[in-house]
């Protein structure tokens, strides 16, 4: 496992003070504090938001970094991304149904006797063919070599005859599947406490579940927050062994009666250290070569760059003032497709490759297009613009998709629509700079910021009292 640790003495002391039950201030002037970030790899937003974090504890803190992915075999890991990018591309329904089962029915399977219930077998039949096929590439060799035949195990234990389960052959797979989630939480364990953090920071919900569970049994004693990168509160987020929670906006939290809400603060999603203060657009126009009066819509697809090609042809209808940016991420064949739009409208539609500037393209663009994850949602918002999305993944899009509607900044809109629903809002400036203005009063410029600032309170009163304890 990958453990990335910062060489001894490469960051100065963070001194803070907590009150003890006196009230009396104590000061750490001793080693500095150390902070784990817990991360997957799986979507780029949780990995960037680590990294937000990280950035802004840089010279106060030791920072670690472990991603769950980096838990297993490299070659099984692989297999199960494309297993994941299949699902979601191919079967976005499917998919849907599947996060819906971690949502509301996880427990339920890993606690009953008779199996996952007849809406997910479906899911699981199709999630076994997809990853067989997938499983048939991995290398032999490497960390964790073992895994290789418990992935295939897992494959193999996945479909279900809903007409036949019954005893001992229920109970042996889910003895695998825990089995295998355990086998996981045995391998983070040593590299928490190799780093020994004074707190845990986790952008992603398994591995704070993970997390939580070795603190419920007292193998961890580091305070922990969980840091939510989306605009709504997956059920598998709520563990007991979460400190604090990290989110977006005070309405993800309205109507949850869970000991979630009293565990919360907003601080919004951690966003990179250029998002704290944007541009003006005439100076992000100027940074990238665009016209100050020209109309600019931006095309982002996340890193699968999902139907960018079809937006930007559709974008393209309108008139010659439109300037159109898009970015494909590691989409080869929208790649291909934009390359040849792009030759025939050189002065009107840029493609790009992926950016850690993106705070520069989205304040350069009136309106963006694009696939709603949790990170791009924050961006835009934080940079004041409105975001429409041509496709949602569900699951946790869905959340986000919600939240753009309810609050009148963007939401879904059908390929069909797309050209009529952009050429409103270009047309009339009244409605769109209205956008604008709901779009960055709703933004969070310094999230990172609040959550590094709770890390540090969390690890300092966890310093002092391990002090004091006997």
């Amino acid at each position: 496992m990958r453990l990335d640790l910062p060489s001894s003495g490469s960051h100065p002391a963070h001194e803070a003070f907590v009150f003890s039950d006196n009230d009396q201030p104590i000061s750490h002037d001793g080693p500095p504090l150390r902070v784990l970030l817990l991360t997957s790899g799986l979507g780029l937003g949780h990995v960037r938001a680590a990294q937000a974090v990280a950035a802004a504890l840089q010279d106060q803190a030791q920072v670690a970094t472990v991603d769950f992915w980096s838990l297993m075999n490299a070659g099984a890991a692989r297999a199960i991304h494309a297993t994941y990018l299949d699902l979601v591309q191919n079967h976005s329904d499917l998919y849907e149904r599947l996060y819906h089962l971690e949502a509301g029915t996880w427990r339920q399977v890993l606690e009953s006797r008779s199996g996952p219930p007849r809406a997910v077998l479906e899911v699981l039949e199709l999630i076994a063919s997809v990853a067989s096929k997938e499983g048939q590439s991995i290398p032999r060799g490497g960390r964790y070599a073992s895994d290789k035949l418990l992935y295939s195990l897992l494959c193999a234990s996945m479909p279900y005859d809903g007409d036949s389960l019954a005893g001992n052959g229920v109970r042996a797979r889910l003895a695998l599947w825990k089995f295998t989630y355990l086998r996981l939480i045995r391998r983070l364990e040593p590299a928490i406490r190799k780093f020994a953090p004074d707190v845990i920071i986790s952008t992603q919900m398994i591995p704070a579940a993970m997390t939580s569970y070795l603190k419920q049994r007292g193998k961890v004693q580091a305070s922990m927050i969980g840091v939510l990168t989306d605009f709504g509160v997956h059920d598998f987020w709520k563990q007991r062994g979460v400190d604090r929670y990290c989110v977006a906006h005070p309405s993800i939290l309205e109507g949850d009666g869970s000991s979630t809400t009293s565990r919360a603060v907003v601080t919004g999603v951690p966003l990179m250290p250029d998002f704290a203060f944007p541009l003006s657009q005439a100076e992000a126009r100027r940074a990238i070569g665009l016209p100050e009066d020209a109309q600019v819509v931006l095309v982002l697809g996340g890193g699968l760059g999902l139907s960018v090609d079809s937006a930007a042809m559709s974008l393209l209808q309108r008139p010659a003032s439109t300037h159109v940016i898009v970015m494909p991420g590691t989409n080869n064949k929208a790649r291909a497709v934009l390359d040849r739009l792009a030759a025939q409208h050189p002065q009107r539609l840029k493609v790009c490759d992926w950016t850690d500037r993106m705070d520069i393209y989205l304040r350069a663009s009136d309106v963006v297009v694009g696939k709603p994850g949790g990170i791009t949602v924050a961006e835009a918002l934080a940079c004041g613009r409105p975001l429409l999305a041509t496709r949602s993944l569900g699951g946790q899009e869905g959340f986000n998709v919600d939240f753009l509607t309810r609050h009148e900044v963007g939401g879904l809109v059908a390929d069909g629509e797309l050209l009529d629903r952009v050429d409103a809002l270009l047309r009339d400036r009244d409605v769109l700079q209205n956008m604008q203005r709901r779009a960055w009063l709703l933004g969070q410029r310094d999230g990172a910021t609040k959550v590094a600032q709770l890390a540090l309170d969390l690890a300092s009163v966890n310093r002092a009292v391990a002090q004091q304890t006997p």
